[in-house]
């Protein structure tokens, strides 16, 4: 029997990181378009979900590239960039952490 799992799951990985990929663009669009000609309320849902798309949507097509790269990495390198998105997101989470973790090692 072949044993195809790796090659799977870099193409499910790759589908998932071009419709994010995607979903991101569109949205950074529609918000560049409507910033010049005003088209949606700051208040309409639509909004609210293409600012949090804004905000969360870099973040997710980095970690699934990164995701399918280091897929068949070494353990240290993976444990390494897990470690590094894990921060990202506490940090994203958690803006004040940042300062009290530079006064911390101050």
């Amino acid at each position: 029997m072949v044993d195809n799992a790796k090659e799977v799951r870099k193409q499910i990985l790759d589908c998932i990181g071009c419709i994010a990929a995607v979903v991101t663009i569109i949205a950074y669009l529609v918000l560049c378009v409507n910033s010049v000609w005003t088209f949606l309320d700051p208040t309409t849902f639509v909004y609210k979900v293409l600012l949090a798309v804004k905000t969360w949507a870099p973040l997710v097509v980095v970690g699934i590239v990164g995701w399918e790269f280091v897929a068949d990495k070494s353990l240290v390198i993976r444990i390494i960039f897990y470690v590094a998105i894990a921060l990202l997101v506490v940090f994203m989470f958690f803006p004040s952490t940042w300062t009290q973790v530079v006064g911390f090692v101050k």
